[in-house]
């Protein structure tokens, strides 16, 4: 019976570590295996197109998109060769299900407007035309009402003039009020920019006085470094861009390759210049590759989140008791 279970807990022992083993490598592999991308375009003759492509894990996960003036924005993502999205065939079942919804809903209100039609058919056919009613008309019976009426109107105009007064008086009150609220909004108008001056004074110097410490000194030359290195990381590794420009004054055109012989250190003749002097043109080509690894920003995040001096530059930010 030991014998057994021992056996049962080694094949369990064996188990867990085999998917231990398992998510270690599969972390290894998110981790330390970079995402590839390339990427290349042309634009000749007002016609553009572009085309890009990342992969990681020998093609396991590969996403491509493409883009051509005239033409719609194609987008497909592919795990272990298996179209997993694809947005030109969503949009063509969107396109099925509106028409199939579509024509339910004019069938509807086809049959509804048929019904509708039939009922006021129905309801017209009941309808008897009554005339004669005016017939017993009695002008005695409306005799009174014309005494009435004149009494009426003497009461009327009594009253008109009580409200004219009361409506005088209560816009008298009401400019009156106005003008009172007026100055007092003034000056809690002033009051109020002045606080608005003192404060932004006051965190002017609160800044200036941070940026002098030697804690944000060197806070702020660790988040440099390691920008850079995460840029010099995730910039591609090669490319090539081929330009055919001109302009119609050849001076523009000269502080042009000014530039670009300025910056050659930078791109070592990976951009190469086609000038044209007598009109304007602009025409060229691009191509880059690249990879980038999640661990650069992993180990970024590390260090930025273990540096002292940027947590107490943080925590200055926030105006906490240190």
């Amino acid at each position: 019976m030991v014998s057994i279970l021992l056996t049962v807990l080694k094949i369990i022992g064996i188990a867990i570590l085999v998917i231990l083993g398992l998510l270690i490598m599969l972390l290894l592999f998110v981790l330390f295996v970079p995402v590839r991308y390339r990427a290349k375009g042309d634009y000749h003759d007002n016609h553009f197109a572009t085309d890009m492509r990342v992969t990681w894990l020998l093609h396991a996960a590969s996403f491509k998109a493409e883009y051509c003036i005239g033409q719609v924005f194609h987008m497909r993502l592919k795990i272990f060769g298996i179209t997993v999205y694809d947005n030109l065939k969503t949009t063509g079942k969107k396109f099925k299900n509106k028409k199939r919804k579509s024509t339910k809903n004019k069938s509807g209100d086809v049959g509804e407007i048929q019904a509708a039609s039939f009922e006021d058919t129905s309801e017209s056919e009941n309808e008897v035309p009554q005339s004669g009613f005016m017939e017993n008309y009695d002008e005695k019976e409306f005799a009174p009402a014309q005494n009435l009426s004149a009494n009426t109107d003497e009461n009327q105009f009594d009253s008109e003039k009580e409200t004219h007064k009361w409506h005088f008086l209560r816009i008298i009150k009401i400019i009156f009020r106005n003008f009172v609220n007026f100055f007092k909004n003034i000056k809690f108008t002033f009051q109020k920019i002045y606080d608005t001056i003192v404060r932004i004074k006051d965190n002017i110097k609160y800044y200036l006085e941070l940026l002098q410490l030697d804690s944000t000194k060197q806070a702020v030359t660790v988040c440099r470094k390691q920008l850079g290195w995460v840029f010099k990381k995730i910039s591609p590794k090669k490319f090539r861009i081929n330009l055919h420009l001109g302009f119609e004054d050849p001076a523009v055109m000269g502080e042009v390759l000014a530039v670009w012989g300025m910056f050659y250190p930078m791109h070592q003749g990976n951009i190469d210049i086609q000038p044209e002097f007598d009109q304007s043109v602009i025409e060229g080509s691009f191509f880059l590759k690249g990879c980038i690894s999640v661990f650069v920003f992993v180990k970024v995040a590390c260090v930025l989140y273990f540096d002292k001096n940027l947590k107490l530059l943080i925590r200055h930010l926030k105006r906490n008791k240190i």
